[in-house]
């Protein structure tokens, strides 16, 4: 592990540290690259590259329509299997089965929009 001792400057309002090669030689890291800085009181600081795996807002947002069209989809489903029975026939007990089965599927989806909701509102703060 490459350790170095360096000086902190001020530029503007700001501190500044410069990493030198000898850190950034394992790290992969470029110019442009975004990272996380988190305080380790009493005396440490932590800097982490971010990961393009990180969870943000956008892509829970798009997680969350992804869902909501899965629940529509089995409102389709629900439509087309009761649409089926009534022009084909059929046992009312393979359509109510079908049915509940349909519902329970999209009662669960629907649990995985709150959640997911609940992930955005944490991300973004509203």
């Amino acid at each position: 592990m490459a350790r170095e001792i360096l000086k902190v400057r001020k530029v503007g309002g700001t501190l500044v540290v410069t990493l030198p090669q000898g850190v950034l030689e394992d790290t992969h890291l470029v110019e442009g690259d975004r990272v996380l800085i988190e305080a380790i009181p009493p005396r440490r600081i932590l800097i982490s590259k971010e990961e393009m795996k990180m969870p943000t807002g956008r892509r829970a947002e798009l997680e969350l329509h992804v869902l909501e069209a899965k629940i529509e989809s089995y409102h389709s489903q629900m439509d087309y299997a009761v649409a089926d029975h009534n022009l084909n026939g059929g046992e009312s007990e393979t359509l109510d089965a079908q049915l509940k089965y349909l519902r329970v599927e999209r009662d669960k989806i629907a649990i995985a929009v709150a959640e997911k909701k609940l992930q955005l509102f944490e991300l973004e703060g509203v």
